[in-house]
């Protein structure tokens, strides 16, 4: 099957695409060409004049395993109904339902889902999952990451009192052994301490990710106006940072102060669930729109959406609008009205410019939103 997208302004700053207008030849679902104009006699057109069209948006931390887990939604309903075409699971599944997971929602769904898998065997089927030492069961977890090759993209870990209870750092540092004897990224949640993030950011290597960074909690990141220094040291290293906005981690005073003292995030993650979609959360195009009206460029922002995490998470032929890769688009446009927004303390933000998500391209299928 062939089509062309026309006269769309592409947005890939990895591959120099910044607003271009340009035609897009898509055949068997992979990006064919892309020219300025490409006339093709037989091809099926779709104007898309006055739209942006980017990558597929990839929202690196969701949990969609809606079955016997504490928080969860279904993933398509998060996925491509809100305008993204692939999603990362944040530890939903660990190595004992990873193939109910598979068989019952990667396998089934339009969006395409990968894993970080829980670095815990249950999953959250339980929200202290690290409570108990052993629960992490290594033979188990290497054995599910070879049958899921290519699905399962990192490892996750929880660092939080309630999770890990009297276990303190002991489950991150297991965690961080066993990601690094895999070579794979671990992404560790941060909350309120035990452990403490001092000692989860010195654990941390090049590769992994840190999320819920702008959470207003008294041991965060952010105290008393300040970025604590080891999170530039664990940024030297090559430690990444994610939004993973959710229910309680996302602040916009944290992010403000955090921002003005150079300290960005390089990945924009939602942290979507059922509960949480009203809100505060609402959408990764709410996300991306709290953080450009924070002031990182929109061009970053989607950056953080689509070229970053195919790059961290070796999501092959994702993220980029570049021959080969997969015919995977967002489409959007850009609004002027004033609306407003809300962080996950109850803080509301009035807005004047935000995107519009209208469509998505995927799987050789263009779907309204």
């Amino acid at each position: 099957m062939e089509l062309i997208l026309k006269n769309g302004k592409l947005l890939d700053i990895k591959n120099n695409f910044l607003y271009k207008k340009s035609d897009i030849l898509v055949k068997d679902g992979r990006i064919e060409r892309i020219a300025e104009v490409i006339d093709k006699p037989g091809v099926k057109e779709i104007d898309l004049r006055d739209k942006i069209i980017s990558p597929g948006f990839i929202d690196v931390h969701v949990h969609c395993f809606p079955k016997n887990t504490v928080i969860s939604a279904i993933p398509d309903s998060i996925g491509i109904k809100m305008g993204v075409t692939s999603i990362i699971d944040a530890g939903t599944a660990g190595a004992d339902t990873m193939d109910e997971f598979y068989e019952e929602f990667v396998l089934k769904s339009k969006t395409r889902i990968f894993s970080n898998l829980n670095i815990s065997s249950l999953g959250l089927r339980t929200l202290s999952e690290l409570s108990n030492l052993n629960n992490i069961e290594k033979e188990k977890i290497e054995k599910i990451i070879r049958r899921y090759k290519g699905v399962i993209v990192g490892l996750k870990a929880r660092a939080s009192g309630s999770v890990v209870k009297e276990q303190g750092i002991e489950p991150i540092k297991r965690a961080k052994q066993i990601a690094r004897e895999l070579k794979l990224p671990l992404v560790v949640h941060i909350g309120n301490a035990p452990p403490k993030v001092e000692e989860v950011l010195n654990l941390l290597e090049k590769g992994d990710v840190v999320t819920h960074c702008y959470n207003n909690k008294k041991t965060g990141l952010i105290r008393e106006g300040n970025v604590i220094p080891e999170v530039f040291k664990a940024k030297k290293k090559g430690v990444l940072f994610d939004v993973g906005h959710g229910s309680e981690s996302f602040s916009f005073d944290t992010a403000k102060i955090a921002l003005e003292k150079d300290f960005e995030a390089e990945l924009i993650g939602t942290d979507l669930y059922e509960r949480n979609i009203l809100k505060p959360v609402q959408s990764l195009e709410t996300t991306i729109n709290k953080m450009w009206n924070l002031g990182v460029p929109l061009e970053r922002c989607i950056e953080k959406v689509t070229n970053i995490p195919a790059q961290v998470f070796k999501l092959n032929n994702l993220g980029e609008l570049k021959k080969g890769f997969f015919a995977d688009f967002t489409i959007f446009e850009i609004k002027n009205d004033k609306i407003q927004v809300e962080d996950s303390v109850g803080v509301k933000l009035e807005i004047n410019k935000y995107i519009k998500i209208k469509l998505v391209y995927i799987k050789e299928e263009l779907i309204e939103i």
